[in-house]
């Protein structure tokens, strides 16, 4: 992956990082406030053990994974409603606090977790209760078996007091020096070791009717405790795991919203929609363009004018194959800038010293008449109207000496059939033939149908977009109208860029151009001012040179605007 691409995975989050930083501060915050807010709790533990193997000497494995099953099934028993109600019964609750159960082998874990301890203990040892009871035997057995175990541990001290006797008597007897002294001894002992028989064998059957050994019994292996320390309050984990959520749920949502968002942001963007190259990026102009719309002669010295010579050159560079003999400027939509674009471009040629012929083709809403502040009684429509031989005639000569302008002419009813018309197309030969680059305003591509019979008989296609306008369906539909009828579309403009979008591009053309202008052209410039404000258009026809046969000129000293009258 180069860097390229990684920029433009990374891109959403960067668009959206101040999304990101928020959710993140709103989620860390709000963990913080929860943590600092709740209340210690407290967990009683408890567990019990399912059988009796491991009291066994030689437990056998069938026992061991029964008593392993039936502790699972105990676990699942203790979460039924059953259990629940019964436990809040028994303690005189509505409600119980939340509780865990875990099994572990034979070994089942109770853990109850509440704020106040008292609590907690109390519920964890009835829910112990509670399984007890459901085993079988139940309570029952449990009396039985402590009865029972009463009774062995009275038996195992009533035979050990019958063989301690049983000794005594032993050691008389060794003593004993009567015949009559060792009769008695010898009864005695007879009697006591008839009676620690019949205890023995008591002791065996009780022994016997214990549960020791039994598969389905629990007993408790550690009880409940009331808890004295509360669980410890880890409220900066809870703070970085909520503030990571956050930040997920907004990298989540920035790549959604660069999903769902249909707007063309970048020049790559634009370029992997619309498989062209950007040939040039008008910034946003700081000279009124609604009053003063040609910026190549009101601020000749600035950024703006500077960025139509770049692509004047870049448009020279597109089209070194096949050359550029006549070129139609257009746009997606209407006020995107065609027409801005359009005259300041053909000054922008036209100062070079090529002949250049602007045509105003919007025969629906023309503006260039208003720019160049000519008249529009004549124009494209009178042209073909009347005999082609005489099109000089609706060409207006301009402030830039090689540059002549066609503005509409008459606004007609049909102006999609004038436009496709045989006569348009003598009337573009004939234009071609006297210029070196004929300059071509045409209506917007998805408005109007104009566009497209013009742009198959041109060499060239220059498509303005503009920076409020940009979408993907918008972009989709320029194009495909345009390939419907083979147009050579050379590359996009993008218009009214302002200042830190379109990255690099942008921001070099602006500190280079600023540089520039500040250090050659301003005191040239200042050194010129008094001369050029007395200079007049000349009434006369101006010869037309070819860039072929000369150097081009310098920006300043060709057709600059002196004062129009």
């Amino acid at each position: 992956m180069n860097q390229r691409e990684l920029q433009a995975y990374l891109r959403p989050i960067l668009r959206w990082w101040w999304l990101v930083l928020l959710a993140m501060a709103l989620a860390g915050t709000s963990a913080y406030i929860f943590a600092r807010m709740r209340p210690d709790v407290y967990i009683a533990s408890g567990t019990v053990m399912v059988g009796t193997a491991i009291q066994e000497r030689n437990p056998d494995s069938q026992q061991l994974s029964l008593t392993q099953g039936l502790a699972q099934t105990y676990a699942r028993i203790m979460q039924r409603p059953s259990i629940k109600k019964a436990t809040m019964e028994a303690l005189g609750m509505d409600w119980l606090p939340q509780y865990t159960v875990r099994t572990e082998s034979q070994l089942i874990e109770i853990n109850v977790t509440d704020v106040d301890p008292q609590r907690a203990y109390a519920v964890a040892t009835e829910l112990i209760n509670q399984l007890i009871l459901l085993s079988p035997g139940g309570q029952e057995r449990q009396q039985r078996e402590q009865f029972v175990q009463e009774q062995l541990r009275k038996l195992e001290q009533s035979m050990r007091s019958t063989e301690e006797e049983i000794s005594r008597r032993q050691t008389e007897l060794s003593a004993a020096l009567s015949a009559r002294q060792i009769r008695q001894l010898e009864d005695q002992i007879a009697a006591l070791e008839a009676k620690m028989a019949s205890l023995q064998s008591t002791y065996v059957n009780l022994l016997a009717n214990t549960d020791q050994g039994s598969t389905n019994t629990i007993n408790i292996l550690d009880p409940p405790a009331v808890p004295t320390q509360p669980v410890p309050n880890r409220w900066w984990l809870l703070v970085a795991v909520a503030a990571l959520i956050g930040a997920g749920v907004a990298v989540a949502g920035a790549y959604l919203l660069e999903l769902l968002d249909d707007r063309l942001e970048n020049v790559e963007q634009i370029q992997r929609v619309t498989g062209l190259t950007t040939l040039g990026v008008l910034p946003e102009s700081n000279v009124d363009s609604s009053e003063r719309p040609l910026i190549m002669l009101s601020a000749p010295h600035t950024s703006d004018a500077e960025a139509f010579r770049v692509l004047r050159t870049n448009l020279l560079f597109a089209s070194v194959d096949r050359g550029l003999g006549a070129l139609v400027v257009t746009s997606p939509t209407p006020g995107e800038g065609k027409s801005f674009v359009s005259s300041n471009l053909a000054i922008a040629f036209a100062q070079t010293g090529q002949r250049v012929i602007l045509v105003d083709a919007d025969l629906r809403k023309p503006t260039l008449h208003r720019a160049f502040g000519l008249v529009n009684n004549v124009g494209v429509t009178s042209a073909l109207v009347s005999s082609l031989d005489e099109f000089a005639a609706a060409l207006q000569q301009t402030v830039v000496p090689e540059l002549r302008v066609m503005t509409s002419g008459p606004l007609p009813p049909n102006p999609s059939e004038l436009l496709s018309s045989r006569r348009m197309q003598e009337l573009l030969d004939r234009l071609r033939s006297d210029c070196d680059l004929l300059v071509i305003d045409s209506p917007p591509v998805t408005v109007v149908s104009d566009t497209a019979a013009l742009a198959s008989r041109t060499d060239g296609v220059l498509l303005v977009f503009s920076r409020e306008k940009m979408n993907r369906d918008l972009a989709h539909k320029t194009m495909g109208a345009l390939r419907q009828v083979n147009a050579s579309v050379l590359g996009i403009v993008l218009n009214r860029v302002t200042s830190g979008e379109h990255g690099y591009y942008y921001s070099y053309h602006k500190s280079y151009s600023s540089r520039y202008y500040s250090g050659y052209y301003a005191p040239r410039r200042h050194a010129k001012a008094a001369a050029e404000t007395t200079m007049v258009v000349s009434p006369q026809p101006v010869p037309h040179r070819s860039i072929n046969n000369g150097a081009p000129l310098e920006p300043e000293s060709v057709g600059q605007p002196k004062s129009v009258k």
